[in-house]
């Protein structure tokens, strides 16, 4: 046998009977789905203004260098841009072994 959940509209005080919305006004009565609901909008809104943020000047420069059409500028981004993520990968495998050591 089921559990009966009763709850109570906050925007009208329609006691519901096992629903997530209210049965008289239609607004969400579930908390957990509420904040689902409201998470997730939010997560939607942050990916909008990102989309239409503007890289920065330095980014498109790093990426264009990269597409140079002079292959001497290529090669030079693509070596700087390879030491670079050497260094940054060096330095990830640092800073785990400190935190394993350090645990």
């Amino acid at each position: 046998m089921s559990q009966i959940s009763y709850r109570k509209c906050l925007e009208c005080n329609t006691l519901n009977e096992n629903s997530d919305y209210c049965q008289h006004c239609g607004a969400i009565i579930n908390i957990v789905l509420k904040r689902k609901l409201e998470s997730e909008e939010k997560a939607f809104q942050k990916l909008e203004q990102q989309k239409l943020e503007k890289p920065s000047a330095i980014t498109t420069f790093l990426k264009g260098t990269l597409k140079h059409p002079n292959l001497i500028v290529r090669l030079v981004a693509k070596t700087l841009y390879s030491i670079w993520m050497l260094v940054m990968m060096i330095g990830a495998a640092l800073a785990f072994v400190f935190s394993y050591i350090a645990a």
